[in-house]
């Protein structure tokens, strides 16, 4: 029997132990006493003193308090597995009755009395013989919450919401912050990383610049009492919080009365003092929060970067250590996110010892545990560096809205994050991080993502604390879970079949056949033919495949070895659909073989077996999309010039796409019922598969479109089966005729000329236009010194004078010395002003370059400055606001290729 059932227990704290550890001692406290055992405690000296003979001992202290020292040297204390090192504890129990619990830090020690708790209440006291050690593979291991909102408040723009109790009740409330760090302290989870464009004009109000407060004087003073208590409780269990913030942003307020844009794409001085004194006031008010830098996106990282970390940032967060008076400088999270972080780390050097590292693991999605290509590379450099690097798990857009519980594709992923990446810290979004704290489930009241998605924070905590664990003891694990959840072992073993198998089936998807892993997909609304066949067309992104997924062959890929009789390699487009509707078969039967066995939860058990319902319905249309795909594809392929001879295979499409649409009629009437919307991020961002993840939020709101784009196949084809040809391909198109030009004014960085045949796109070498399109015939261009722009930065100062579209000629080169067209992957700001997808394509033709395509970015009238960043480029005119654009291919051969024109309406080409 345990040793507390014959003795009197006495704790005996070092003197010096912090608040961390003092929150365990509690732990520990009451977990004895509701053991019935008595205790009292007495303060620990230099040395353990052996207890009286109806007494037991129990030292707390960390590794540095004299006692502990005393018994290693004397031999008493020997760490049998491993001395603790970060956060790592060790419990023994010592000849003469003193039980240590120790640890390599506050936190670790914290660890040490929470595992003893855990011991006394599963034991009913303190087990006699107890010699255990624990240290986390992982040092950093926690969430990201974000202080974001589903959609944008013009003028502001994306990350933008200054922090008030109307748009963020939640992060005043009290009770549901101790829930939260209850819970991540039952998880071992250490950090919670707070995401805001830019918090502190929230925070503090910095004397040099009173006119930048976001808040009233009374919010203010709110939210510093709300930060100052949460750090002070988050810090009691072991917690440390990060603030991200990306550059350069700056409050509303401050941009208003300079009258300087809110985005700031390089450092200005005016942009730099300011930065430099908020962020010494927050840093001096706020020392014990560590600081989460991110450097791409607004500003030009590969440019700038360097430059604004090493000349504004440090010196602020210097200046605020020294007025804080710490010995202790908090952390800097640096993210490798939209440039590259290695020039400025080197320019660091040792000057920042508390430097750290950052970089996304699937990019925006959770897609494999086998990340490799130049992502790896990344992730592996970041590693070596001998600081924490901290794999970011982000978005996950290809999960939104459902729950995940796949353990074993998360235990998978963080061995791989430990043993292949060689990483040490998890930073994990929630499953619905726009909306935080709530979940999209369409119930009243609103389910909370800290219940629903309990299973989630679970497992990845579980793994980064150790996840080198027995598969067969880990399915028992989480079967009881689950059973304490809905109430029998059969209903916990069904739940966790189900999540392992519903969790297999986006990853798979996404991975093989999605545009992107990035935030402008919502891969659970589905994808167009044209999405699946003319992926180029949608800019798909190719880390998704050649870093995001094992190796293998796109749709594309695999239509041309199929037509070419050859092997294929790898993961192929119908091995993962094949794979995904038997994953969806599995789930189905095990959450039907369990449902009888529920005896707790029954709802949620109900909205579990809703949500693999619907992901199968999602199988199944993406299976049927994709056969479609590959009849299309094989008839482009073996396409010989004679349209008509394609109605045979196409039926065979046609056929196929009927089916998938009925499959989703089945879908959207179900979530209907089931979630509010599919995606988290409800602004223009999202673009695939329809712009606007507002106006296309649902599968109800898809609906019409999938049915649309049916009609559309069915109608060309059954004019090719007639013997005639679709409008599209009959008609060769009329030329919209020449764009309507607008005043354009260059003031700074750059040549007016005009745009026509002949004329040279750079000043200073004889390279001519040899072929134009019409509609830029005659606009007023600006040009650039070609020997300067070459993998340099070329910016320009102009004005327009009217609203319009500025058009931005880029050279279809992906090497650096073309600028290159921006991407929501690494920079969500890429399409505020629109300008993703080209209005013209190969509509320049030059000498001795590559062809250039047109992009059109939206711009008030008035004076503006455009820095894209490096690379090379030409402005070829600005045009009317209203001005119609066709995204035509002045190319005949590329728009007739890609058989977009399939899915056009036959009646409105014809019009």
């Amino acid at each position: 029997m345990p040793g507390s059932a014959q003795h009197t227990v006495v704790i005996s704290p070092a003197a010096d132990i912090g608040p961390a550890a003092q929150h365990g001692i509690e732990m520990l406290g009451r977990a004895l006493a509701e053991a019935g055992v008595s205790l009292w405690t007495d303060p620990l000296g230099e040395t353990a003193r052996r207890p009286d003979d109806d007494e037991l001992r129990i030292v707390v202290a960390g590794r540095t308090a004299p006692a502990i020292l005393a018994l290693e040297r004397q031999e008493w204390l020997l760490y049998n597995t491993g001395e603790p090192g970060p956060n790592g504890f060790y419990l023994s129990m010592l000849p003469g009755r003193i039980l240590v619990v120790t640890g390599a830090d506050d936190a670790g020690v914290l660890y040490g009395c929470q595992e003893l708790a855990r011991i006394v209440t599963r034991h009913g006291g303190i087990p006699e013989d107890l010699d255990i050690g624990q240290t986390p593979d992982l040092a950093l291991r926690g969430p990201a919450i974000g202080l974001q909102r589903t959609e944008v408040e013009p003028p502001r723009q994306v990350y933008e919401y200054p922090i008030t109790p109307d748009r963020f009740e939640w992060f005043y409330d009290r009770d549901l912050w101790l829930e939260v760090l209850e819970t991540l302290l039952a998880q071992r989870a250490n950090v919670i990383y707070l995401w805001s464009g830019h918090p502190f004009a929230s925070f503090v109000q910095t004397e040099q610049f009173p006119e930048a407060l976001e808040v009233t004087p009374e919010e203010l003073a709110l939210n510093r009492e709300t930060l100052a208590w949460l750090v002070a409780e988050a810090g009691r269990r072991g917690i440390r919080l990060f603030l991200m913030f990306y550059n350069i942003h700056i409050p509303l307020p401050f941009a208003r009365h300079h009258d300087i844009p809110l985005h700031q794409p390089r450092p200005t001085e005016l942009t730099s003092r300011y930065t430099r004194a908020v962020l010494t006031d927050f840093v001096t008010d706020f020392p014990q929060v560590g600081l989460y830098v991110c450097l791409g996106e607004v500003l030009q990282g590969d440019l700038y970067g360097t430059e604004w970390f090493t000349e504004t940032i440090l010196p602020a967060v210097e200046d605020g250590v020294a007025a804080a008076g710490v010995e202790e400088p908090p952390p800097i999270l640096l993210r490798a996110h939209s440039l590259d972080p290695k020039p400025v780390i080197e320019a660091t050097g040792s000057r920042y010892p508390a430097l750290h590292t950052e970089a996304k693991y699937n990019g925006e999605s959770l897609t494999t545990w086998n990340p490799r290509g130049k992502w790896q590379q990344t992730h592996r450099y970041l590693a070596s560096l001998g600081g924490i690097h901290v794999v970011n798990i982000h978005i996950l857009a290809d999960l939104e809205p459902f729950r995940y519980g796949s353990v074993t594709f998360i235990q998978r992923s963080v061995q791989a994050i430990r043993h292949r990446l060689g990483s040490n810290g998890l930073h994990l979004y929630p499953l619905f991080y726009w909306e935080w704290p709530l979940s999209p489930d369409r119930v009243q009241p609103r389910l909370r993502q800290l219940d629903r998605d309990w299973i989630w924070f679970e497992a990845w905590h579980r793994y980064a604390w150790k996840s080198d664990r027995d598969a067969d003891a880990e399915r028992d694990y989480w079967t009881r879970r689950l059973a304490e959840q809905f109430g029998s072992e059969r209903a916990g073993a069904a739940a966790l079949e189900t999540l392992e198998a519903m969790g297999q089936i986006a990853p798979r998807l996404v991975r093989r056949l999605g545009i992107t892993e990035g935030n402008r997909q919502t891969l659970s609304l589905g994808m167009t033919l044209s999405q699946l066949t003319n992926p180029a067309r949608h800019r798909a992104y190719e880390d998704l495949w050649l870093s995001h997924a094992p190796a293998g062959e796109r749709l594309e890929e695999f239509v041309a070895t199929e037509v070419a009789g050859g092997v294929h390699v790898g993961e192929t487009p119908l091995d993962v659909v094949e794979e995904a509707v038997r994953f969806a078969s599995r789930a189905g039967a095990s959450v039907e073989g369990g449902r009888a066995a529920v005896r707790s939860e029954a709802s949620e058990y109900e909205r579990l077996a809703s949500d693999a319902h619907a992901i199968a319905l999602i199988a199944d249309f993406y299976d049927l999309k994709v056969r479609a795909a590959v009849e299309i594809l094989c008839a482009r392929a073996t396409f010989d010039g004679d349209h008509r001879a394609l109605a045979g295979r196409l039926r065979e499409a046609v056929t196929l796409v009927e089916a998938s649409v009925a499959v989703y009629r089945r879908l959207a009437e179900l979530t209907s019922r089931t979630y509010w919307y599919a995606n988290s991020m409800q602004t223009p961002q999202r673009k695939i598969p329809f712009p606007n993840g507002k106006e296309f939020g649902h599968w109800e709101q898809c609906l019409p479109e999938y049915e649309a784009e049916l009609e559309h196949l069915r109608a060309n084809v059954e004019i090719l089966a007639r013997g005639d040809l679709p409008p599209a391909v009959a008609q060769r198109p009329a030329l919209p005729g020449r764009f309507c030009p607008i005043d354009l004014t260059v003031h700074a960085g750059g040549e007016a000329f005009e745009v026509a045949e002949g004329s040279a796109l750079f000043d200073d070498v004889d390279e001519p236009v040899i072929a134009l399109a019409e509609e830029l015939t005659g606009l007023r261009g600006i040009r650039f010194t070609k020997s300067a722009v070459l993998g340099g930065e070329a910016s320009v100062e102009f004005s327009l004078a009217e609203e319009g579209h500025l058009l931005v000629g880029y050279f279809k080169d992906a090497s650096p010395t073309w600028l290159q067209v921006p991407d929501l992957e690494t920079n969500t700001h890429a399409d505020d002003r629109g300008g993703l997808t080209p209005v013209l394509t190969s509509a320049v033709t030059v000498s001795w370059n590559p062809s250039v395509d047109v992009h059109a970015f939206r711009y008030e009238a008035g004076r503006h400055t455009f820095a894209p960043g490096g690379g090379a480029y030409v402005i070829l005119g600005a045009v009317a606001a209203d001005q119609e654009f066709t995204g035509r291919s002045v190319s005949a051969t590329e728009r007739e290729d890609s058989f977009d024109w399939l899915y056009e309406n036959p009646i409105r080409s014809k019009a």
